[in-house]
């Protein structure tokens, strides 16, 4: 899956109707929504902005991004 992909997945199960409104309700957080890179997972949490190897609980691997980091702001 693609970074963008991602994002809008990501958006989608946080309530939002696109990527853009996503990133501009979280970008002042202290988290941020991410979600596991692994192809067929889904797996959402929130995570510190930078992260980029997140534990992910589901498949039991450090594939978990924020949104922030899938959208290349960080």
């Amino acid at each position: 899956m693609t970074n963008q992909t991602l994002l809008e997945t990501l958006a989608s199960t946080e309530g939002h109707a696109t990527a853009y409104e996503l990133l501009e309700a979280t970008v002042c957080d202290s988290v941020s929504p991410a979600i596991c890179t692994n192809p067929g997972c889904g797996y959402t949490t929130d995570m510190e902005p930078d992260q980029d190897q997140g534990w992910c609980e589901h498949c039991a691997t450090n594939t978990v991004k924020s949104a922030l980091v899938l959208a290349g702001m960080i």
